[in-house]
């Protein structure tokens, strides 16, 4: 374990914590995915303690058939010593088995021995977001683009909010979603892309996938357009998943997680809905000398959003290039470079701006 002690005691010593892991009811259900999309930073820490917390239980159950035996208590300690830290215990982390030890007695007494002064106050660390990170909201009808620091593209649907790091970190990316959007994801085999999205943890190199996951809902799902999309339950999820590992799922292919039952499965395409709604897809735009507002007007047309020219006069430039590879936001930067213009990504619409071109 290599979380800071503090962090993981603060998990563990919680009680709602506790009973998300053990018993997940409606309240702690929704306060702890709540505290998952403000602080997606914390996965590593969060499945750490849930796994202290399941063995625990256990360990308790276990310590409580046993009747003065201090042979066998002592097995029952090793084991539960061995299963939670399975490396030699450090000095600086020595606090980690003196207060396993303390939360077993607890556990099994039906008590935790923590004073009021010391219960951590996660509701104020969710209502004080660290400074580095970014949450964007959509409360347009249009889909609004979210351009990531990596050069990724987020397609953000109406009424979804997103949450993600600036920069990222040097050993993954991470974001998290409640709502619903399309991913184009750029390729980084060093650093993987990983996206929450209530219970449901997505883990690509690169490729594009439409997640849905409202708060309202009671199932997440995922399709996969392009590429390879590695598919679980969060960690605390885990022990009650069925499937018990990861899915790994091809373009076309969808993947839904009944949040109520804590089961992840395979579901066909209801091509039917497809075709009723805005279906996003990867496209590949090949053009020669074509004016430069029918290459936008296609965009506009397959990702739904709007892209406004703040000088008319660059709707006159004429474009030659091959955007097949790359997300929305590269291929906006391709657009931009031939035509020696700018573009932002506004609330609702894509501003272009530039000298523009004479007819």
């Amino acid at each position: 374990m290599d979380q800071k002690p503090d962090l993981l005691q603060e998990f563990i010593g919680n009680p709602s914590f506790r009973k998300w892991v053990n018993a997940p009811d409606e309240s702690t259900v929704a306060y702890w995915e709540s505290y998952q999309r403000q602080y997606p930073e914390h996965e590593a820490a969060i499945r750490q303690a849930a796994a202290v917390v399941r063995r625990l239980k256990q360990a308790s159950i276990e310590l409580a058939q046993v009747e003065a035996d201090p042979q066998k208590e002592e097995e029952i300690w090793q084991s539960l010593r061995q299963q939670l830290f399975p490396a030699p215990v450090r000095r600086s982390f020595a606090w980690g088995w003196a207060a396993a030890a303390a939360v077993v007695l607890a556990v099994g007494l039906g008590w935790w021995m923590v004073q009021p002064s010391q219960a951590p106050q996660l509701a104020q660390v969710i209502a004080t977001p660290q400074s580095d990170s970014v949450t964007i909201s959509n409360t347009h009808t249009k889909p609004r683009l979210v351009s990531l620091p990596d050069g990724s593209s987020v397609i953000l649907q109406k009424g979804s909010n997103l949450r993600y790091e600036n920069p990222f970190q040097a050993q993954n990316r991470m974001v998290s979603l409640s709502g619903e959007a399309y991913f184009e994801v750029v390729r980084d085999t060093t650093r993987p892309f990983l996206v929450y999205a209530n219970g449901l943890v997505a883990r690509v190199l690169g490729t594009s996938f439409n997640i849905k996951a409202y708060s309202r809902d009671n199932n997440v799902t995922l399709t996969v357009r392009t590429g390879k999309v590695s598919v679980s339950s969060h960690p605390v999820f885990e022990a009650a998943s069925k499937e018990g590992e990861d899915l790994v799922l091809q373009p076309n292919e969808q993947v839904v997680f009944a949040r109520k039952e804590s089961r992840l499965f395979r579901s066909p395409i209801n091509t039917l809905a497809e075709a009723k709604t805005l279906v996003l897809r990867p496209v590949n735009l090949v053009y020669n000398a074509v004016p430069v507002s029918e290459v936008i007007a296609e965009i506009e047309r397959t990702y739904g959003i709007k892209v406004i020219f703040q000088n008319p006069l660059l709707s006159n430039c004429r474009i030659t290039t091959d955007l097949k590879e790359g997300t929305l936001s590269q291929k906006l930067d391709i657009i931009c470079k031939t035509i020696e213009a700018n573009w932002a990504a506004q609330d609702n619409y894509v501003a272009v701006s530039g000298r523009g071109c004479r007819p």
